[in-house]
C-alpha cells in the first residue's frame, strides 16, 4: 500500500505547481497592466488636471471652484479662455483675500492691487501677477480643462490709474444657502475641503483666531499660517465671510471674502 500512495503524489505536486505557476504570470500580467495604466494617465486623471469648467458666454468672467476646492474665475479671451486663480499672492504671514471683478479689472479690496483681465499686475504693491492655470478647451467649445501647472501672468505694472469699486457691478465668490459655517462649529466637525465661515479674525493669545459671528470671541478657532501682528485692529477690517479648511481642530489657508461696498 505504501508504493501506490507514494505514486500518487508527484502528479498532484505537478499539477500544483502548474496552477501555482500560472496564478504568477496572471498577477504579474495584471501588475504590468495597473503600472501601465498609471504610468500613461489613465488610472489617475484627477491627478493631472483641475477639473473642467464652463465657458462664460458673456464677456465677464465667472467666479467658481476648481476640482480640489480653490476659487478661481473663469474669462473669455481673444484666444479661448483664462482661468485665474482668485488668491493674490502675499508676503508669508499676512492673511489672505479674493480678489473680485470690478469695472474691467480684478480688484484687491483689501490692498490697493490692480489686475488686468489677464491676471497681470497693473497697480499695487503685489508680490507678483494673479496666478494663470494653462486650459484645454473641449470639443464644441462649452468647457475646458485646467492644468495644475499654474503660471504668475507677466505684469504690466502702471499701466492703471486706480478707479473707485462700483458695488453694484462687483463679481465675486459667495456663498449658496447653508454653506456657511461658524468657525468653533467648523473645527469640531472638520468638514472636508473648503469651507465658507463666517466670524471676526482677531490677535489673541499670540495667535490667529477667527471668533464665531456675533460673538465677543468667547468663542472661535485657531488660524495656522497667519501672524497675528499682521492682522488689522479691531473694524479695520477682515471681518465678516471667510474661505479656508479645516485640519485637527484649526483653520487653515484662510481667506477673507469682502463685500464690495466695503472695499474702495
Amino acid at each position: 500500500m505504501i508504493g501506490p500512495a507514494r505514486g500518487m503524489i508527484r502528479p498532484v505536486q505537478s499539477v500544483a505547481s502548474r496552477v501555482l505557476v500560472g496564478l504568477g504570470v496572471l498577477i504579474a500580467a495584471l501588475v504590468a497592466i495597473g503600472y501601465a495604466f498609471i504610468f500613461s494617465g489613465i488610472a489617475s486623471p484627477s491627478q493631472s488636471d483641475l477639473g473642467t469648467v464652463a465657458i462664460p458666454a458673456g464677456a465677464d468672467p465667472e467666479p467658481v471652484y476648481l476640482a480640489d476646492g480653490r476659487p478661481a474665475f473663469v474669462i473669455r479671451a481673444s484666444d479661448g479662455v483664462r482661468v485665474v486663480d482668485a488668491r493674490p499672492p502675499l508676503t508669508p504671514g499676512v492673511p489672505g483675500r479674493l480678489v473680485v471683478w470690478c469695472n474691467g479689472l480684478f480688484v484687491d479690496l483689501v490692498g490697493t492691487e490692480e489686475y488686468g483681465a489677464d491676471g497681470a499686475l497693473l497697480a499695487g504693491d503685489a508680490l507678483t501677477s494673479l496666478i494663470v492655470y494653462p486650459t484645454t478647451i473641449a470639443p464644441g467649445g462649452q468647457s475646458a480643462t485646467v492644468g495644475r501647472d499654474g503660471q504668475a501672468a507677466a505684469s504690466r505694472f502702471g499701466e492703471s490709474e486706480g478707479h473707485a469699486c462700483d458695488a453694484a457691478d462687483a463679481i465675486m465668490h459667495a456663498p449658496g444657502d447653508g454653506e456657511v459655517y461658524d468657525p468653533s462649529v467648523a473645527a469640531e466637525e472638520e468638514p472636508p475641503g473648503w469651507i465658507w465661515l463666517e466670524g471676526r479674525l482677531l490677535p489673541a493669545g499670540g495667535q490667529a483666531l477667527l471668533c464665531d459671528a456675533d460673538s465677543d470671541c468667547e468663542t472661535g478657532a485657531a488660524v495656522r499660517g497667519i501672524d497675528p501682528a499682521e492682522i488689522p485692529e479691531a473694524g479695520a477690517g477682515f471681518d465678516g465671510r471667510f474661505l479656508g479648511r479645516v485640519r485637527d481642530g484649526a483653520i487653515e489657508d484662510l481667506h477673507y471674502v469682502p463685500l464690495a461696498e466695503a472695499g474702495r
